[in-house]
């Protein structure tokens, strides 16, 4: 490969250690670290070194998930942009991007209200790639959006409402 992978702030990753093929991330280089939208996580025994959760892999359908067991990397202390510390479980996974294929520490955390289920911090960013922040999806393919058809209501005139009523 010659040189970094041009990417932009919104990509879609896969984690395949994981089976997941696509989750919609954002590229942040003021984070450090990276992290994942996980719900139900749960220490698998008192040495707290082996976690179970659920990866969250819709912002609008919390239900659509994978369920992963693995080993806990460390526990860390993440000062949110907000300013709000907490301390978060980190565990190691692969990702790809763009062709590129590499081993991130990532932190399991509630994301609900974000747009993106994922954050990809600095770290994971350094030396494979370049985040142009005035473009999307330059690395990976652009969902395709989903549709609904509307529901066309018929208009119920006044004087008709007023007439069932009587």
């Amino acid at each position: 490969m010659d040189g970094p992978v041009r990417i932009g702030w919104r990509e879609r990753v896969g984690l395949p250690a994981w089976g997941i093929e696509a989750i919609e991330a954002k590229s942040d280089t003021g984070a450090r670290s990276s992290a994942v939208d996980v719900k139900n996580l749960k220490f698998l025994n008192e040495a707290e070194d082996e976690v179970s959760f659920e990866v969250v892999l819709s912002r609008t359908d919390r239900a659509q998930t994978i369920p992963i067991t693995t080993k806990v990397k460390r526990h860390s202390k993440v000062k949110s942009s907000n300013g709000h510390v907490s301390e978060r479980v980190v565990v190691e996974t692969e990702m790809e991007l763009g062709g590129v294929r590499k081993k991130i520490d990532i932190s399991l955390i509630c994301r609900k209200p974000m747009q993106c289920r994922m954050l990809i911090g600095r770290t994971a960013l350094s030396e494979d790639f370049l985040v142009d922040s005035s473009s999307t999806y330059l690395a990976s393919e652009r969902p395709k959006k989903i549709r609904k058809k509307r529901v066309k209501k018929k208009r119920v005139k006044a004087s008709e409402a007023t007439e069932g009523e009587a």
